[in-house]
């Protein structure tokens, strides 16, 4: 056999097993290559969309525990109750810190103004001028405390006449009778019952009837589907 066609069946042979061999375990190997990368990029995507759902489930948490804090404020600034010895300790605060003495304080009656209603507060007191506008001011401030929230309606004012009459003159700080009403706010108890009662659900009728024997038998209405 001429040598040249040795050479040229030889390289054939190799071409084959080259062949062969590429599609026999290259091939495969490559497609699970492919396939092993789209599962890595699948399994990314997944794992990005995760780490998103878990940043806004944070987030989420976060904004639910500050409205928590701030529903908390709220109620201590509106309560839904009168609350009246936390709120008579609160002003009379008020007055030691701006150096007054409280001569009565007399809550009134309720004044209902929609979802919330008004305790009025007459409140009457002695001292200067500056120390009336101290306490004016910390009253109007006390809802940052937080604590309840108040407004005054009604000031009046009257020298002490005492004061003239001790020294024959008027002092240039006299001492003043102060008459105020203040406002005290708090939510309506009754819109509150309102709405409980509205997701109650009510009882179910039921209807009497007679037999032929002359006793009676009590059926509960169906209820709608």
């Amino acid at each position: 056999m001429n040598r040249r066609i040795v050479y040229i069946l030889f390289a054939v042979i190799v071409v084959v097993v080259i062949g062969l061999g590429w599609f026999a375990l290259i091939s495969p190997t490559r497609q699970d290559v492919a396939t092993t990368n789209s599962s890595i990029t699948a399994e990314r995507d997944k794992l990005a969309t995760t780490q998103a759902q878990l940043r806004q489930a944070e987030e989420t948490s976060k904004e639910g525990r500050q409205n928590q804090a701030r529903l908390l404020e709220l109620t201590k600034m509106v309560p839904n109750g009168d609350e009246i010895p936390s709120l008579l300790l609160q002003i009379q605060d008020l007055a030691n810190e701006s150096g007054i003495s409280f001569m009565s304080i007399t809550p009134s009656d309720l004044i209902q103004v929609n979802d919330y209603q008004i305790l009025p507060l007459q409140v009457q007191f002695e001292g200067r001028f500056f120390d009336l506008s101290d306490f004016v001011y910390r009253a109007e401030q006390m809802v940052a405390g937080p604590g309840r929230l108040l407004a005054i309606k009604t000031l009046g004012l009257v020298p002490n006449s005492t004061d003239a009459s001790s020294s024959g003159s008027v002092a240039s700080s006299p001492t003043l009778k102060v008459s105020m009403v203040l406002y005290a706010f708090e939510m309506n108890p009754s819109i509150k019952k309102s709405a409980a009662a509205a997701t109650t659900p009510s009882a179910q009728p039921s209807t009497t009837a007679t037999t032929a024997a002359g006793s009676t038998a009590t059926t509960a209405a169906p209820t709608s589907q």
